[in-house]
């Protein structure tokens, strides 16, 4: 099948409405936004009810003595060679955009970074993201953040290294009617150390007490056995039925969460690249605290509360001056809403992409 743009997502990335990514929803409202869409594929690995249309399942070239990631990156070119696309966007693996670049030399071979590329394999030298962009037409990164960390150490092609945020539809997302907000704490991620599961947990135990009429809920899984997830577990069991947690859910069901939500959390421990949390609670309307850390600081900016060092104990004092002044409360609510409209939209974004694709391939529908 023809198509003027293909993009191709990490193998492990899953495009399914039961399962799904961070980066699997960044491409999907992208694609789902642009004008271009009909002139677009989306390929990964098979999977069942994709996320959007444009989706080809990809057979991967997997071979004892190959690398996984080598296999799929195979199976992409097998899949394009045909009818090859005039612009590759590889999400986040270097070995997959070198071979693509390889390959299709006419094409306009792009690379997004959604971590920090000095973690990422053949981009955690400066050598290496020079190679890198030798290659790319362009180098898009989803924070300052990210962009700082693969330009260390380059001097030259920063014009071609662009930030284009995981941008959701923050206007849809806000403008939904709806009941007042539930006096509800929302955690929203994986129950792992650099994410803070346990530092909320902590937090919330300390300071439910003190809420009458407060409610927390962790949304999130963990490592099946993991003695973390078990001290998480506990520590929210002290607060018996005030406290609910919910493993995988829908994507629908974690921004009905975030609706409900009075107060959001984001106490990640690393740095984050982006934090996509953080927009979705913004966007509903929730009143956010955030950590210092990544990217994490660019979205929320002066529309949510920065703690740092983010601390059990700092984190527990927040909430309960958050939860107990309704006044600050609602001023969180409406500035974190307004700052993911104006800036983090994906509409605009979709365009910007759209008019980049066009500036350097005029055959491109307008």
């Amino acid at each position: 099948m023809s198509a003027a743009i293909a993009i191709v997502l990490p193998r492990r990335e899953r495009f399914s409405a039961s399962r799904f990514g961070a980066v699997a929803l960044t491409v999907n409202d992208y694609v789902r936004h642009s004008a271009l869409r009909d002139q677009t594929a989306i390929l990964g690995l098979a999977t069942d009810a994709p996320l959007n249309p444009a989706f080809r399942a990809i057979a991967p070239k997997d071979a004892l003595w190959r690398r996984r990631t080598r296999g799929f990156a195979l199976g992409c070119a097998a899949d394009l060679a045909p009818a090859p696309p005039r612009h590759i966007d590889v999400h986040n693996r270097v070995e997959i955009f070198h071979l693509l670049a390889r390959r299709f030399p006419e094409a306009a071979v792009s690379l997004w970074l959604h971590n920090d590329p000095q973690e990422i394999r053949g981009a955690k030298r400066a050598e290496e993201r020079r190679r890198i962009l030798t290659r790319a037409r362009f180098v898009f990164c989803v924070s300052e953040w990210v962009r700082g960390r693969f330009l260390a150490g380059i001097t030259e092609g920063h014009e071609r290294v662009l930030v284009f945020p995981c941008a959701i539809d923050a206007m849809a997302e806000a403008a939904r009617p709806g009941a007042a907000k539930e006096p509800l704490i929302l955690f929203v991620g994986r129950v792992i150390p650099e994410k803070g599961a346990l530092l909320f947990a902590e937090a919330v135990a300390t300071a439910l007490p003190g809420l009458s009429g407060w409610q927390a809920m962790l949304i999130g899984g963990a490592r099946a056995g993991s003695d973390y997830g078990k001290q998480v577990q506990a520590a929210l069991a002290t607060l018996g039925a005030r406290a609910t947690r919910r493993d995988f859910v829908p994507h629908e069901a974690v921004m009905a969460a975030f609706r409900r939500a009075a107060i959001a959390v984001v106490p990640s421990v690393w740095d984050e690249p982006f934090g996509r949390t953080a927009l979705e609670a913004m966007a509903a309307g929730a009143a956010v605290i955030a950590s210092r850390r990544g990217g994490l600081p660019e979205i929320v900016g002066d529309a949510g509360m920065i703690l740092d060092p983010m601390t059990a104990a700092g984190l527990g004092a927040a909430l309960m001056a958050l939860a107990g002044d309704e006044r600050a409360r609602a001023d969180w609510q409406r500035r974190a809403r307004a700052r993911a409209v104006e800036k983090f939209d994906i509409r605009p974004w979709a365009a910007r992409l759209d008019a980049l694709r066009r500036d350097i391939d005029p055959a491109l529908p307008r």
